[in-house]
């Protein structure tokens, strides 16, 4: 090989180097790695935020139903304590179904009053709040009033 042949391959060898060298980035198959892995890491996690905005909301519905839920078993006791209604106000009859519950559509309220009971020479009644709406279960409240 003839020394000029040898110093144009030299030559070549050595812009070849040089150019590599100056040149930074990712080569196609890197950015395909990077894509693939990036969307198989990213799925699961779509999944998770969705399932937790769901959960989030069944925490919301079982805490405005117990809240509601209360709210009527304050009413109820209201009415035992008053001078003019007392204990024999408290019967189904006085808390009808309210379905769907006043400034809460979604949600149905319902008051169920068990048959007295003694015991030890007092007489009690039980009384139940329950609060129903989609996606949570039922959510009842239970109390005793005393007839004393």
């Amino acid at each position: 090989m003839s020394p000029r042949a040898r110093l144009g391959r030299h030559r070549a060898r050595r812009r070849g180097r040089r150019s590599r060298a100056g040149v930074s980035g990712f080569t196609l198959i890197e950015v395909v790695i990077l894509i693939v892995v990036a969307s198989i890491a990213v799925l699961p996690l779509a999944m998770l935020f969705a399932t937790t905005s769901i959960r989030s909301s069944d925490a919301q519905s079982a805490s405005i139903a117990a809240q509601l839920a209360q709210a009527k078993l304050e009413e109820i006791t209201a009415d035992r304590n008053a001078s003019t209604r007392g204990f024999s106000y408290v019967v189904a009859g006085n808390y009808p179904a309210e379905s769907p519950v006043p400034a809460f559509t979604s949600f149905q309220r319902s008051v169920t009053v068990a048959p007295d009971s003694t015991y030890d020479g007092v007489t009690f009644r039980t009384v139940s709040v329950t609060v129903t709406t989609s996606g949570i279960p039922p959510v009842t409240l239970t109390t005793w009033f005393v007839n004393y």
